[in-house]
């Protein structure tokens, strides 16, 4: 992905003048800037999608975004502050379905799903099925009959237990009708010492996004065998998705935006309609391009069903896997 003050310098250049979006609040609302509080700190993704919507935000909420940081608790302290804030539109959070949803769940939070206001998945970056290219893994069916015949756990390595790529997994198993027991996970404390585990043969798969994987794959040194999204990605024509394969697997990380709970119906709607102009401005259609992010993953109006549903899968999930 292009760095993060490439990206901003390009949309300063783009410009961003002109008329105010009829898909400003009405009634005067907002009056003034609106708080959006990131769950990490600058620099990273959910900094970079933040920045990415910051600065066109303006031409259709009528006033800016101001980013705060609020970080620690791997994501869990700015969601818990946009929990306990005051619902009154001004105040809202960003963060990665890491910090969001698996993070509060693995540590046992006093957060569930009522205790959010969805307004926007600002982007999505699937997960990609990996093994190295000398296994003898050569499908996810190669990969599901050899769990069920194995007597010994395969190898799976992970940034660590009860993390977004974890949870991925997870799913792809209940899809498969597999025990996550069956398997010997392999926990590394983040995606590089991940990456360097498989290509120096310690474990057989992993999941991972494909500006990570692409340039091992170019050089023959891993393989690709489906992609966790609803459609595959152009860097990977030739691998399936997931679900063409049979498993209703949607998985990877995905950045969305918050307000406290009780937010009223009509700052709520306030909000959602400036984003849907948002996803079409020609500067954030660019942004996404320079980043290797796909624009349809901009979602507003199916956003609280797929919330839901997300995080009710990975309660079920996640406690079941942590014994809790």
């Amino acid at each position: 992905m292009k760095p993060l003050s490439n990206v901003l310098g390009l949309l300063a250049a783009i410009g961003l003048g002109g008329l105010i979006s009829t898909a400003s609040a009405q009634d005067g609302y907002p009056d003034r800037p609106i708080s959006v509080a990131a769950c990490y700190p600058a620099g990273g993704g959910v900094d970079r999608n933040l920045r990415m919507v910051e600065r066109v935000a303006a031409k259709y909420l009528g006033q800016s975004l101001l980013p705060q940081y609020r970080t620690g608790g791997s994501g869990t302290v700015a969601m818990q502050y946009i929990k306990d804030a005051e619902p009154n539109g001004y105040e809202l959070a960003i963060c990665d379905n890491g910090g969001a949803i698996i993070a509060p769940i693995a540590q046992g939070l006093d957060l569930d799903a009522d205790d959010f206001t969805p307004i926007v998945q600002v982007s999505f970056v699937p997960w990609i099925m990996t093994t190295r290219a000398s296994s003898p893994y050569d499908s996810v069916d190669a990969f599901i009959e050899a769990a069920k015949a194995s007597e010994s756990p395969i190898a799976i390595e992970i940034s660590d237990i009860a993390t977004s790529d974890h949870y991925g997994w997870l799913l792809l198993l209940k899809e498969a009708g597999l025990s996550p027991d069956k398997f010997k996970w392999n926990p590394h404390g983040g995606g590089g010492p991940k990456m360097r585990a498989i290509i120096a043969g310690e474990g057989d798969f992993l999941f991972d996004d494909a500006g990570e994987i692409s340039g091992y794959v170019d050089n023959g040194t891993l393989r690709p065998l489906a992609v966790a999204s609803s459609s595959r990605l152009p860097q990977f024509p030739d691998v399936p998705t997931m679900r063409e394969l049979g498993y209703d697997v949607i998985a990877g990380s995905s950045v969305a935006m918050y307000a406290p709970p009780g937010l009223s119906d009509d700052k709520v709607e306030a909000l959602q309609a400036a984003m849907r102009e948002i996803k079409q401005d020609p500067a954030l259609l660019k942004a996404f391009e320079l980043t290797l992010q796909d624009p349809d993953t901009f979602i507003v109006d199916e956003f609280e069903a797929m919330w839901r549903k997300d995080w009710s899968n990975a309660a079920e999930l996640l406690k079941a896997a942590l014994g809790g």
